[in-house]
């Protein structure tokens, strides 16, 4: 079909599109909302699935995700559970950083949902139910197909997690590097589960020893008004050369440990793609943001990064538009500049030397905890 015709078939035309109702693009939109109001008006959001819906993640926010939402003057009102200790354990060795409030444990079901309804109190365009197919060039802008039809826009966000679909259009992308999760909720068991009365959340790194790259952790989070347990298990994959670990199996071990009888088929699982260096994150018209750009391999936190990302993507948009000039060439190196990459670039380097036995774990978390 020839680039006229489907001109012919665009029924809805916005500025900006922004594909994905996670933090990264929900984010993305409230930037724009504090930087550049006009642009956010002339924004459409639109988000595959109904809210509230849900995602594999251990739900933590620390002080940097926390002040993101302070700066954008969102209140997430919401049960949480406040953690002042968070345990690093390696084998019988145990750094313990001790800070009031250092992370909040939400369900991330209920986060996204109130950072959505918070985003369309302001004004925010949202489309549920709505999935994108594909994107067409003509000339200055995007032609966005979407199960409902065809769009016309100047510049596409894809904000839509680990299986972008956007990235997959995107050319001159490699496919991203993934690690493997699953994620398993209990009632807390006052026995096995002191981390609930003790505001403490652990990432255990023991599991290394059976050649994971990775960690277990152990969540205290609230799940349908109750007292809950988040455990689950992560797996990078960073050096290829070693033995693959048989993650269900330490898993399981972890969760029989605590009394818990739970089939792996009751597991929830989804890759997380870490984020690694690209020819460039962006194309003329297009960028990428969030899980859908990759996040950090050492410790795989993704909600503070993706609220991060939302205030880097928002920049460049608003001087595209100001300087008329959409390639995006630059986004690479905006992101290298900018906190949310100084960050990643940190950690994804910590992670090399972790795994490939330059560095003992406790010591780089040590590292991390010096980097904002």
């Amino acid at each position: 079909m020839s680039s006229t015709n489907i001109e012919k078939e665009v029924n809805s035309n916005y500025d900006i599109m922004i594909v994905g109702g996670g933090p990264a693009g929900v984010s993305t939109w409230l930037h724009l909302h504090k930087y550049a109001p006009e642009l956010a008006a002339r924004t459409v959001l639109i988000e595959k699935e109904q809210y509230p819906r849900d995602k594999i993640c251990g739900g933590a926010i620390g002080s940097w995700g926390q002040e993101v939402l302070k700066f954008l003057g969102i209140e997430i009102g919401i049960p949480y559970i406040p953690i002042h200790n968070v345990e690093y354990r390696f084998g019988k060795d145990v750094f313990c950083y001790k800070q009031k409030d250092f992370l909040k444990i939400f369900r991330r079901i209920e986060f996204d949902n109130a950072l959505a309804n918070s985003s369309i109190e302001r004004g925010m365009k949202l489309n549920q139910n709505e999935h994108f197919l594909e994107m067409f060039t003509n000339k200055n802008h995007l032609v966005v197909t979407t199960n409902r039809g065809k769009y016309k826009v100047k510049v596409l966000v894809g904000a839509d997690g680990a299986i972008s679909k956007v990235r997959e259009n995107m050319k001159s992308i490699k496919k991203p590097n993934f690690t493997s999760a699953f994620e398993v909720f209990a009632p807390v068991n006052p026995q096995y589960d002191t981390e609930f009365v003790n505001n403490t959340a652990v990432l255990d790194f023991t599991p290394m020893n059976e050649n994971l790259q990775g960690y277990v952790w152990h969540f205290p989070c609230i799940k349908d008004g109750k007292p809950s347990m988040n455990h689950g298990i992560c797996h990078t994959r960073i050096n290829k050369n070693r033995p693959q670990p048989n993650i269900k199996k330490i898993l399981s071990k972890e969760l029989q440990a605590r009394n818990i009888v739970c089939q792996s088929s009751q597991w929830s699982g989804h890759p997380i793609p870490w984020f690694a260096e690209q020819p460039s994150l962006a194309q003329p018209n297009v960028l990428l943001v969030g899980d859908a750009a990759g996040i950090e391999p050492l410790l795989g936190g993704g909600i503070h990064l993706s609220l991060s990302y939302g205030d880097l993507a928002a920049k460049e948009i608003i001087d595209a538009f100001k300087n008329k000039d959409f390639s995006f060439k630059n986004y690479n190196d905006r992101l290298n500049d900018h906190n949310t990459g100084k960050y990643i670039k940190k950690l994804t380097y910590l992670s090399f030397q972790v795994y490939n036995n330059k560095m003992n774990i406790l010591d780089a978390v040590k590292k991390v905890l010096l980097i904002k």
